[in-house]
């Protein structure tokens, strides 16, 4: 149980900004990325919270006063709120993909990308007014920095 809770920890603390945070320069695709990986794992483990011998576990903990019933109750709470924040993300943040993919096609012609800033931000616009999760400041800051990076990406392919 220690383990499995360290393992669970590990993938609740992933952070969308980590890239940002190690100096990279992700572009817009690893946000969704970042989300339906951090979605499957999230998936995974509800599903394996789910299984009997697991609950045979936690009602033998249960029943011999065990000091790990409550904190392991709250972590499984904590993913069940993290499991819905990144499957709500992954479905706001696909609208994106075709815009994206318009934005930093290799084969794009620099020139004509300004056609495909007012699609996208129009669905950021929703995103941020429609989305449970996906509408706070520090979630957008991260995807326009990345949107920002494949423009200047894009300028550095034009002017090479």
């Amino acid at each position: 149980v220690i383990t499995w809770t360290k393992q669970i920890r590990h993938v609740l603390k992933q952070d969308p900004e980590a890239l940002l945070k190690d100096g990279k320069n992700p572009e817009p695709s690893a946000e969704l990325k970042f989300w339906r990986s951090k979605a499957a794992n999230l998936n995974s483990i509800h599903s394996q919270l789910g299984m009997d011998a697991l609950k045979k576990v936690l009602k033998f903990l249960e029943t011999n006063k065990s000091t790990y019933t409550a904190p392991f109750s709250k972590l499984q709470k904590e993913v069940e709120e993290a499991r819905e924040e990144a499957n709500d993300n992954v479905k706001f943040l696909v609208t994106l993909t075709k815009g994206i993919d318009k934005l930093t096609n290799d084969g794009a012609d620099f020139e004509q990308l300004e056609a495909c800033f007012e699609p996208v931000l129009h669905n950021i616009l929703l995103i941020w007014r429609y989305s449970k999760f996906y509408n706070t400041p520090t979630r957008l800051a991260v995807l326009i920095r990345e949107i920002c990076n494949s423009i200047i990406a894009q300028a550095m392919r034009y002017i090479s």
